[in-house]
């Protein structure tokens, strides 16, 4: 989900960054954890029946 925001000058702005990982579009190729320049992502392991670990 995108986020809009207000500037001072009242004109809007749209973070380039991703605000959250859809889970169920999301492949699990890790090519978003590998070029976040951030350091704000964390890789968690899920089991079989999808739980995360």
């Amino acid at each position: 989900m995108m986020r809009t925001f207000t500037t001072r000058d009242g004109s809007i702005w749209m973070p380039s960054y991703l605000t959250s990982i859809d889970s169920n579009t999301c492949i699990g190729c890790c090519r978003c954890f590998k070029v976040c320049s951030r350091d704000v992502m964390h890789l968690h392991g899920v089991d079989d029946a999808g739980e995360i670990l």
